[in-house]
């Protein structure tokens, strides 16, 4: 599934940072991502306008981007980081996740036939569930958890199925949906029916599909050889983003892997295909251009990774590797292949 020049040692075989590397890390200084900074730049305006309770400023907002389908220079949909920007931290104390709830309802109390308000509250409560629930599996959940897991998520869906009443549909709808149906416990059959309906109503929705891989993965719904199955399906849909999605899929699961091209079926060509597509569309994305170099070298393609590692130089983006000694070491097999 690699390119034309394979290695003498393959990156599988585990890292081996050696003390030039670390030393030569410790002189690089993250790169500033030009979208990431515009994303972040919208995300404190919204969050400002939530903070000081500006319904008519967040109304205005996400009318603006659903009506558009606008996204950011990596293909993120400005939608989605419309409600991401309303977040509460899991890490924020109890007190701050109750303002929030109030927050929620006064806006709901001021707008009550607003799709945003009734989608933005459902979102919180759909994270305030998994925070009572906690991460972990489920021998390790409270009595206490699971009631207030259960309760807030029969709570969201609730104002879904209320919101989906009104005239203006609103994408996120059905990513929050399908959030809290992998919560409940919904047949899998149930399910594919959700994301078949979302999907119908924004193809190129790509946060649809990545929501599904994930929850194909073996610890949800799925069998080995399942999100692979659905990627392809993604990737073939006439009206969708072809194998732009197939990437997107496999760089948001790659990190349930070490390696993901020898420990899942994922498709290097396919994704190497994506790759090329997002990175002539969307040139200007420091983030893609890291994830292009990062997942060249777990497939061993060294041609590949060489030409995504020579345009990078030392743009090293953090958010990508968590390192920057393994951007280091990755660069270096790139160069000479020495793992």
């Amino acid at each position: 599934a690699g390119g034309e020049s394979q290695p003498a040692a393959p990156p599988s075989t585990g890292e081996h940072i050696t003390a030039s590397e670390v030393t030569e890390a410790r002189q690089l200084e993250e790169a500033v991502d030009p979208v990431a900074q515009e994303i972040e730049t919208y995300r404190l305006a919204t969050r400002q306008d939530y903070n000081n309770r500006r319904f008519d400023a967040l109304e205005k907002n996400a009318a603006e981007v659903r009506e558009e389908r606008a996204t950011f220079g990596n293909g993120s949909w400005k939608t989605a980081q419309f409600y991401d920007a309303l977040a509460c931290r899991d890490s924020e104390p109890e007190a701050m996740w109750e303002l929030h709830d109030r927050i929620h309802r006064e806006w709901i109390d001021a707008k009550p036939e607003s799709v945003t308000a009734m989608v933005a509250y459902a979102e919180f409560l759909t994270d305030y569930a998994w925070r009572a629930r906690g991460g972990g599996y489920a021998n390790t959940v409270t009595d206490d958890g699971f009631r207030l897991f259960g309760q807030r998520l029969d709570r969201s869906f609730e104002i879904l199925r209320q919101a989906a009443l009104l005239g203006e549909k609103d994408p996120h709808w059905g990513l929050t949906a399908m959030t809290v149906a992998l919560g409940q416990g919904w047949l899998k059959t149930e399910y594919d029916l959700l994301v078949a309906q979302a999907v119908a109503q924004e193809p190129k929705f790509w946060r649809y599909d990545t929501t599904r891989a994930y929850s194909l993965l073996p610890r949800w719904y799925g069998e080995p050889g399942d999100w692979e199955a659905y990627a392809e399906k993604a990737a073939a849909r006439p009206n969708g983003l072809g194998n732009e999605v197939y990437a997107r899929i496999v760089i948001n699961l790659s990190g349930f892997y070490d390696d993901i091209f020898r420990e899942s079926r994922a498709d290097w060509a396919k994704t190497r295909a994506g790759l090329d597509a997002m990175l002539a569309r969307y040139p200007q994305s420091l983030s893609l251009q890291n994830e292009a170099a990062r997942l060249a070298t777990i497939a061993r393609d060294r041609e590949y990774a060489a030409a995504a590692f020579a345009r990078l130089g030392d743009r090293y983006v953090k958010d990508v590797w968590r390192k920057p000694d393994r951007f280091v070491h990755y660069r270096t097999w790139a160069r000479t292949g020495e793992w």
